[in-house]
Protein backbone atom coordinates (compact mmCIF):
# COMPACT_ATOMS: atom_id res chain seq x y z
CA UNK A 1 0.00 0.00 0.00
CA UNK A 2 1.15 3.61 -0.88
CA UNK A 3 -0.27 6.78 0.68
CA UNK A 4 0.88 9.99 -0.36
CA UNK A 5 1.28 12.67 2.09
CA UNK A 6 0.98 16.30 0.98
CA UNK A 7 4.28 18.48 2.10
CA UNK A 8 4.16 21.93 4.26
CA UNK A 9 6.91 24.25 2.63
CA UNK A 10 9.91 26.18 5.17
CA UNK A 11 8.55 29.45 6.02
CA UNK A 12 11.29 29.70 8.41
CA UNK A 13 14.30 31.73 8.12
CA UNK A 14 17.59 29.42 7.11
CA UNK A 15 21.12 29.60 6.78
CA UNK A 16 21.38 27.31 4.04
CA UNK A 17 19.79 29.12 1.17
CA UNK A 18 18.69 26.11 -0.71
CA UNK A 19 16.16 25.20 2.25
CA UNK A 20 14.13 28.50 1.98
CA UNK A 21 10.55 27.01 0.91
CA UNK A 22 12.25 23.35 0.91
CA UNK A 23 9.16 20.62 0.88
CA UNK A 24 8.91 18.80 4.21
CA UNK A 25 6.98 16.14 6.08
CA UNK A 26 6.90 15.64 9.84
CA UNK A 27 9.40 12.59 10.27
CA UNK A 28 6.47 11.26 13.18
CA UNK A 29 3.70 11.30 10.25
CA UNK A 30 6.05 9.22 7.79
CA UNK A 31 7.16 6.94 11.29
CA UNK A 32 3.98 5.52 11.55
CA UNK A 33 3.03 4.91 8.05
CA UNK A 34 6.45 2.51 8.03
CA UNK A 35 5.61 0.89 11.23
CA UNK A 36 2.72 -0.35 9.78
CA UNK A 37 4.23 -1.51 6.76
CA UNK A 38 2.40 1.65 4.54
CA UNK A 39 4.26 3.13 1.91
CA UNK A 40 5.22 7.04 2.37
CA UNK A 41 5.21 9.17 -0.84
CA UNK A 42 5.84 12.55 -0.33
CA UNK A 43 3.90 14.51 -2.75
CA UNK A 44 6.11 18.43 -3.06
CA UNK A 45 3.81 21.55 -3.32
CA UNK A 46 3.11 21.63 -7.38
CA UNK A 47 1.16 22.73 -10.17
CA UNK A 48 -2.46 21.86 -9.37
CA UNK A 49 -2.64 20.09 -12.70
CA UNK A 50 0.09 17.88 -11.41
CA UNK A 51 -2.22 16.62 -8.77
CA UNK A 52 -3.84 13.74 -11.33
CA UNK A 53 -0.60 12.17 -12.17
CA UNK A 54 0.42 11.98 -8.30
CA UNK A 55 -2.74 11.27 -7.38
CA UNK A 56 -2.73 8.33 -9.49
CA UNK A 57 0.51 6.81 -7.95
CA UNK A 58 -0.74 6.06 -4.40
CA UNK A 59 -3.98 4.37 -2.78
CA UNK A 60 -4.79 7.37 -0.50
CA UNK A 61 -4.25 10.72 0.52
CA UNK A 62 -2.96 12.08 4.14
CA UNK A 63 -3.08 16.02 4.55
CA UNK A 64 -0.93 17.05 7.48
CA UNK A 65 -0.95 20.43 9.41
CA UNK A 66 0.81 23.34 8.46
CA UNK A 67 -0.21 27.19 7.67
CA UNK A 68 -3.80 29.00 7.78
CA UNK A 69 -5.62 28.29 4.75
CA UNK A 70 -5.94 30.75 2.87
CA UNK A 71 -9.71 32.66 3.19
CA UNK A 72 -10.30 33.74 -0.34
CA UNK A 73 -10.84 30.54 -0.70
CA UNK A 74 -14.10 30.47 1.07
CA UNK A 75 -14.72 34.49 -0.19
CA UNK A 76 -13.74 36.06 2.74
CA UNK A 77 -11.05 38.74 3.37
CA UNK A 78 -8.22 37.80 5.91
CA UNK A 79 -8.90 38.73 9.63
CA UNK A 80 -6.34 41.02 11.50
CA UNK A 81 -5.42 37.92 13.27
CA UNK A 82 -4.68 35.14 10.90
CA UNK A 83 -1.83 33.56 10.55
CA UNK A 84 0.75 33.00 8.30
CA UNK A 85 -0.57 31.13 4.39
CA UNK A 86 0.62 29.76 2.01
CA UNK A 87 -1.24 30.11 -1.97
CA UNK A 88 0.65 27.43 -3.67
CA UNK A 89 0.58 24.78 -0.83
CA UNK A 90 -3.79 25.73 -0.79
CA UNK A 91 -3.73 25.23 -4.31
CA UNK A 92 -2.63 22.13 -4.52
CA UNK A 93 -3.92 20.37 -2.32
CA UNK A 94 -6.99 21.88 -3.23
CA UNK A 95 -6.47 19.80 -6.24
CA UNK A 96 -5.17 16.64 -4.96
CA UNK A 97 -8.63 16.65 -2.89
CA UNK A 98 -10.55 17.03 -6.14
CA UNK A 99 -8.58 14.39 -8.15
CA UNK A 100 -8.71 11.81 -5.19
CA UNK A 101 -12.67 11.81 -4.73
CA UNK A 102 -12.45 11.80 -8.58
CA UNK A 103 -10.14 8.53 -8.47
CA UNK A 104 -12.04 6.96 -5.54
CA UNK A 105 -9.05 7.48 -3.16
CA UNK A 106 -9.48 7.60 0.27
CA UNK A 107 -8.58 10.79 1.77
CA UNK A 108 -7.29 11.87 5.85
CA UNK A 109 -7.09 15.39 6.95
CA UNK A 110 -5.23 16.11 10.43
CA UNK A 111 -5.64 19.66 11.35
CA UNK A 112 -5.10 22.25 8.57
CA UNK A 113 -6.07 18.87 6.39
CA UNK A 114 -9.54 19.09 8.04
CA UNK A 115 -9.93 22.68 7.56
CA UNK A 116 -8.85 22.57 3.86
CA UNK A 117 -10.98 19.62 2.87
CA UNK A 118 -13.87 21.25 4.41
CA UNK A 119 -13.36 24.32 2.02
CA UNK A 120 -12.47 22.49 -0.91
CA UNK A 121 -16.31 21.20 -0.17
CA UNK A 122 -17.71 24.38 -0.11
CA UNK A 123 -17.29 25.18 3.93
CA UNK A 124 -16.08 27.70 5.66
CA UNK A 125 -13.82 28.50 9.02
CA UNK A 126 -13.11 30.38 11.99
CA UNK A 127 -10.10 32.42 10.79
CA UNK A 128 -9.11 32.75 14.54
CA UNK A 129 -11.22 30.74 17.50
CA UNK A 130 -10.33 33.64 20.21
CA UNK A 131 -12.09 36.40 18.09
CA UNK A 132 -14.82 34.97 16.05
CA UNK A 133 -16.01 32.42 18.13
CA UNK A 134 -19.80 33.06 19.16
CA UNK A 135 -19.03 31.80 22.40
CA UNK A 136 -15.89 31.10 25.66
CA UNK A 137 -13.96 28.83 23.97
CA UNK A 138 -11.39 26.34 26.18
CA UNK A 139 -7.52 26.61 24.87
CA UNK A 140 -7.13 25.42 21.72
CA UNK A 141 -3.61 26.49 20.91
CA UNK A 142 -1.76 24.49 23.94
CA UNK A 143 1.46 25.22 25.80
CA UNK A 144 2.63 22.02 26.44
CA UNK A 145 4.33 19.95 23.59
CA UNK A 146 1.83 18.36 21.19
CA UNK A 147 3.15 14.98 22.19
CA UNK A 148 0.74 15.68 25.51
CA UNK A 149 -2.91 15.29 25.21
CA UNK A 150 -4.76 18.90 26.84
CA UNK A 151 -8.40 18.34 26.28
CA UNK A 152 -11.34 15.98 25.71
CA UNK A 153 -13.77 15.62 22.91
CA UNK A 154 -17.27 14.15 22.40
CA UNK A 155 -17.52 11.57 19.46
CA UNK A 156 -20.57 10.88 17.52
CA UNK A 157 -21.53 6.72 17.98
CA UNK A 158 -21.11 4.67 15.11
CA UNK A 159 -18.24 7.32 13.19
CA UNK A 160 -15.28 6.59 12.16
CA UNK A 161 -13.64 7.87 14.70
CA UNK A 162 -15.17 6.50 17.34
CA UNK A 163 -13.60 3.26 16.36
CA UNK A 164 -10.30 4.19 17.55
CA UNK A 165 -10.98 6.99 19.81
CA UNK A 166 -14.51 5.69 21.69
CA UNK A 167 -16.67 8.49 23.10
CA UNK A 168 -14.77 10.62 25.56
CA UNK A 169 -11.02 10.58 24.07
CA UNK A 170 -8.67 12.98 25.35
CA UNK A 171 -6.47 14.61 22.82
CA UNK A 172 -3.64 17.18 21.97
CA UNK A 173 -4.83 20.65 20.59
CA UNK A 174 -2.45 22.88 18.43
CA UNK A 175 -4.62 25.07 16.17
CA UNK A 176 -6.42 28.28 16.16
CA UNK A 177 -8.44 27.82 12.94
CA UNK A 178 -11.35 25.97 12.76
CA UNK A 179 -14.53 24.28 10.63
CA UNK A 180 -17.10 26.87 10.73
CA UNK A 181 -19.81 25.64 8.08
CA UNK A 182 -19.74 22.23 7.55
CA UNK A 183 -19.40 21.50 3.72
CA UNK A 184 -22.60 19.73 2.46
CA UNK A 185 -22.34 16.20 2.73
CA UNK A 186 -20.36 16.21 5.39
CA UNK A 187 -21.47 15.59 8.95
CA UNK A 188 -19.57 16.50 12.00
CA UNK A 189 -18.83 13.78 14.23
CA UNK A 190 -16.83 15.34 16.83
CA UNK A 191 -16.71 18.22 18.73
CA UNK A 192 -14.56 19.36 22.07
CA UNK A 193 -16.75 20.58 25.23
CA UNK A 194 -16.79 24.70 23.97
CA UNK A 195 -18.72 22.81 20.77
CA UNK A 196 -15.59 23.24 18.29
CA UNK A 197 -15.59 21.22 15.50
CA UNK A 198 -12.72 18.38 16.34
CA UNK A 199 -14.04 15.65 13.25
CA UNK A 200 -16.05 15.32 10.33
CA UNK A 201 -16.49 12.68 7.62
CA UNK A 202 -18.11 12.07 4.21
CA UNK A 203 -18.33 8.26 3.97
CA UNK A 204 -20.03 8.22 0.75
CA UNK A 205 -16.40 9.83 -0.63
CA UNK A 206 -14.04 7.87 1.92
CA UNK A 207 -13.25 11.53 3.21
CA UNK A 208 -12.24 12.35 6.51
CA UNK A 209 -11.12 14.87 9.12
CA UNK A 210 -9.89 15.39 12.45
CA UNK A 211 -8.44 18.32 14.01
CA UNK A 212 -6.26 17.19 16.57
CA UNK A 213 -2.62 15.91 16.05
CA UNK A 214 -2.87 12.22 16.21
CA UNK A 215 0.89 12.05 14.06
CA UNK A 216 2.43 13.51 17.29
CA UNK A 217 1.73 11.11 19.95
CA UNK A 218 0.56 7.57 18.57
CA UNK A 219 3.44 6.12 19.99
CA UNK A 220 2.26 6.77 23.27
CA UNK A 221 -1.02 6.37 22.96
CA UNK A 222 -2.74 3.42 21.20
CA UNK A 223 -5.79 4.89 20.18
CA UNK A 224 -3.89 7.14 18.05
CA UNK A 225 -2.41 5.11 16.03
CA UNK A 226 -5.42 2.69 15.84
CA UNK A 227 -6.79 5.80 14.07
CA UNK A 228 -4.32 5.24 11.31
CA UNK A 229 -4.48 1.52 11.59
CA UNK A 230 -8.36 2.44 10.77
CA UNK A 231 -7.72 4.35 7.94
CA UNK A 232 -5.19 2.01 6.12
CA UNK A 233 -7.80 -0.56 6.57
CA UNK A 234 -10.22 1.40 5.29
CA UNK A 235 -8.10 1.97 2.14
CA UNK A 236 -6.76 -1.70 1.83
CA UNK A 237 -10.88 -2.26 1.53
CA UNK A 238 -11.03 0.64 -1.25
CA UNK A 239 -7.94 -1.17 -3.17
CA UNK A 240 -9.11 -4.48 -3.04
Amino acid sequence: MKIGITADANMQQTAPSRLKLADYVQKRLVDVLVKNDVVPMILPIAKPEMAKEMVGMVDAIIIPGGPDVSPHLYGEDPHQHIGVTYVPRDDFEMAVIEESVRQNKPVFGICRGIQIINVAFGGTLYQDLSSQYEQEAIRHEQVPDSAFPTHFVNVEEGSFVAKSQGAHPFVNSKHHQAVKKVADGFKVTARANDGVIEAIENPDLAVYGVQWHPETFWSDHENQEKLFQDFFALVAEKKA
